[in-house]
């Protein structure tokens, strides 16, 4: 499988491509737009505060550890995610260590406060890989304007789940997802 010459699934050095229900493309150094979802719709709300606040707290604690965390927004029954896995000395940190790594945890302690146990999130997430500024500033529009969209909430100021991990100035660089 290209990108995994050292035997290590959970890096990448070269552009991936791998497949189970979904194509997913992972490029070493790109932002990635991601989405969760739960396994079933009305499993639970994820933005009742406790769950949105298990997610969260999670999105932000990898930040600057697995990637660099842009925009996030909590919806009812799924996540966005805009975010660029880091580079460690063996190489990128890969999507599915951290998409594991996130819903592992998360489901743990939602499961736990819901006083449940099995399946939280659905198996595959959903993945992009960014490809530009234009890109990069729709999915940004896109992850921001959601609860509007959803009629949530009338203005994007007024939902509490969103966020920025870091100073989020847009892509600077080559136009093709690389900073």
């Amino acid at each position: 499988m290209p990108g995994d010459h050292d035997g290590d699934p959970d890096f990448i050095r070269e552009f991936r491509e791998t497949r189970r229900h979904l194509p997913h493309w992972q490029s070493p150094g790109a932002v990635h737009f991601l989405t969760f979802t739960l396994e079933e719709r009305y499993l639970c709300d994820l933005t009742e505060p406790p769950q949105a606040r298990v997610i969260i707290a999670a999105l932000q604690h990898w930040h600057d550890v697995r990637y660099r965390l842009d925009d996030y927004t909590v919806m009812p029954d799924h996540v966005h995610v805009l975010l660029r896995p880091l580079k460690t000395e063996q190489g990128w940190v890969s999507l599915s260590k951290i998409t594991g790594g996130l819903k592992g945890w998360t489901a743990h302690r939602i499961n736990r406060l819901l006083g449940r146990r099995g399946t939280l999130w659905q198996d595959e997430t959903f993945d992009h890989v960014v490809r530009g500024t234009r890109d990069y500033n729709e999915i940004a529009h896109y992850i921001r304007m959601n609860p509007v969209t959803a009629e949530l909430v009338d203005r994007a100021e007024n939902w509490p789940w969103w966020g920025r991990g870091a100073v989020c100035r847009g892509m600077e660089g080559d136009g093709n997802g690389t900073v």
